[in-house]
């Protein structure tokens, strides 16, 4: 199974729509964690049309940790469902229900990375939305549990210059880890104006996913718009299932290769 980060530049919108896509469609059971440190609750307020949480999230998470609770055997208690009567589990991940309470998370990322190493143990991947890079990069005890971070950009050159700007400060990060932990690209809107391989080879990153512009279904999945008929079965919704399925198996196929190299030490 697997633990896989998606984050975005600064003016590159699209990171929670992608990560809310991707839960919606995997095929194996699977969480969404909201651990944007700017506070946003779209997923709450948008997807789930107001949801009450009942204090589930993060904020719950912190207080567990605070009482010294096993987060590894109780994590799954602080989050919702994304979906029902399915038979794959989708459930999510609430985030801070106030900005103030990011600072106090600083000592708890490591933790929370660790019980989502746990739920990866179980047959349960995990979809972290960790929002926007930010001057500092991402919290190190995320990156630490992490298979994989994928970066979400639009093809625009607005977007493209602000992932090169901040795109470094990630690499650097993963760099320092005592595991190899895969940086990938996800584009949003390809071609639009430039192509998957050009954007590729400027940042010497590749692209593990690709989806296309759609701001209907951005719509139901971010501003709660109703739902059409069949939206599931509609044609970004497809791509999203496709592009689910291609990063579930890039990810697992990465994630072999390196548990065998190891295995051979």
């Amino acid at each position: 199974m697997a633990v896989i980060i998606l984050t975005s530049a600064p003016g590159a919108p699209g990171v929670t729509t992608t990560a809310l896509a991707l839960a919606l469609t995997w095929p194996r059971h699977v969480l969404l964690a909201d651990c944007d440190r700017d506070p946003s609750q779209v997923v709450l307020a948008g997807y789930l049309r107001g949801m009450d949480s009942g204090g589930r999230g993060l904020p719950s998470v912190a207080q567990a940790q605070r009482e010294g609770r096993p987060l590894d055997d109780e994590l799954w208690l602080h989050t919702l469902p994304l979906t029902e009567d399915e038979p794959i589990e989708r459930r999510f991940l609430a985030g801070f229900a106030q900005p103030a309470a990011v600072r106090l998370f600083d000592t708890i990322w490591s933790r929370l990375g660790e019980a989502f190493d746990v739920l990866d143990g179980r047959g349960i991947d995990v979809l972290v939305d960790a929002g926007r890079i930010g001057t500092n990069g991402l919290p190190t005890g995320l990156l630490t549990s992490a298979d994989a971070v994928l970066a979400v950009t639009r093809s625009s050159l607005r977007s493209l210059a602000a992932l090169r700007l901040h795109l470094p400060t990630v690499k650097d990060q993963l760099g320092g880890l005592p595991v190899d932990v895969p940086l990938a690209i996800g584009i949003v809107g390809p071609d639009q104006p430039y192509g998957t391989r050009d954007i590729e080879k400027q940042f010497g990153v590749p692209a593990w996913l690709e989806l296309p512009l759609n701001a209907r279904a951005a719509g139901v999945l971010t501003e709660g718009e109703p739902e059409p008929r069949r939206f599931g079965e509609q044609l970004f919704m497809g791509r999203a299932r496709a592009q689910a399925k291609r990063l579930s198996e890039l990810v697992q196929s990465r994630r072999a290769t390196r548990e065998e190299l190891v295995g051979r030490v």
